[in-house]
């Protein structure tokens, strides 16, 4: 539901672009009919009740048993993700994920559909930090929502005259390489522009490497371990980047070095179903009568 808030945050940009939205699962019309009325949705919300068109197009939830979450209305729910269609209906591209509560957020929808570079959002907390290369780094959202895929967006300036080494760089020299921690994240494997070839040092033949502004990026997204649903949630999430480089000019290479910053995330909670914050008090009030966690 979350996705849908966000997508409608996006419509005016992907209608300009030529796209129109519409968003398909196995909800029936009347639940659809009022999250719409409540959240402000205006693209077309379409109902597949028996997921009959779920199943056609193989992205039905397997995972999922028949007799597992009638109640919730989880079996026969299809797996998140998006595709993409150009003017003659043709699929181009296609985003989904395993897990059933990860989705995309607005944001990284927009720049696949677009094929744009994204932007750090106005309303992020972003870093900056100088050394012999300049970093800067922030997110794609305004915050971080439990198991929604956002992007941690790093732009490394390298100055002018200096190049880093890229991968495929023989092993005597220290690639550029980036890493990213924190407590109750996960993240995907990380986006690197294209390198360019040179000849350099002590080397016969010509090696990648970057120069100037290179913008490299990652998905990161909030677990449970962070966010439970319907509890209250901090406010925060300290996360860790450390960058690792060395620069060369024509002449010779410097000393390897690292620069390492910390991105404080704000956190945000997901648009929930009705009752769920009721149910999770019972069952926090539950665990503290047994001592025992409710599976």
């Amino acid at each position: 539901m979350t996705q849908l808030v966000q997508l409608q945050g996006i419509k005016e940009n992907l209608e300009e672009a030529g796209y129109s939205l519409f968003a398909i699962s196995n909800d029936p019309v009347e639940i659809l009919g009022e999250f719409a009325v409540k959240h402000d949705i205006t693209f077309p919300l379409l109902s597949d009740s028996d997921s009959t068109v779920i199943r056609a197009f193989g992205i039905m939830n397997e995972l999922i048993r028949p007799d597992e979450g009638r109640s919730m209305r989880w079996y026969g729910i299809p797996y998140p993700g998006t595709y993409y269609l150009d003017a003659n209906m043709i699929v181009t591209d296609k985003d989904f994920h395993q897990h059933h509560a990860r989705r995309a957020s607005g944001a990284s929808v927009l720049a696949r559909a677009l094929g744009e570079e994204m932007e750090v959002h106005s309303e992020a907390e972003s870093v900056s930090v100088s050394g012999q290369i300049e970093v800067a780094i922030g997110l794609s959202e305004p915050a971080l929502q439990l198991e929604v895929v956002s992007q941690l967006l790093i732009d490394i300036e390298i100055p002018e005259g200096l190049h880093a080494y890229a991968s495929g760089a023989p092993d005597q020299f220290a690639r550029l390489s980036v890493e990213v921690g924190a407590d109750g994240i996960r993240t995907g494997d990380v986006s690197w522009p294209a390198s360019e070839s040179m000849k350099t040092l002590g080397v016969d033949e010509a090696v990648p490497v970057y120069k100037g502004r290179i913008r490299v990026s990652l998905p990161i997204t909030v677990t449970s371990d962070v966010i439970r649903l319907g509890h209250e949630i901090p406010e925060t999430l300290q996360v860790s980047v450390t960058v690792d480089f060395q620069l060369c000019d024509d002449d010779e290479c410097f000393l390897p070095e690292r620069i390492q910053a910390t991105l404080i995330c704000a956190l945000d909670r997901l648009v929930e179903p009705e009752g769920l914050s009721t149910y999770a008090e019972r069952v926090e009030a539950i665990e503290a009568q047994t001592g025992r966690p409710v599976r």
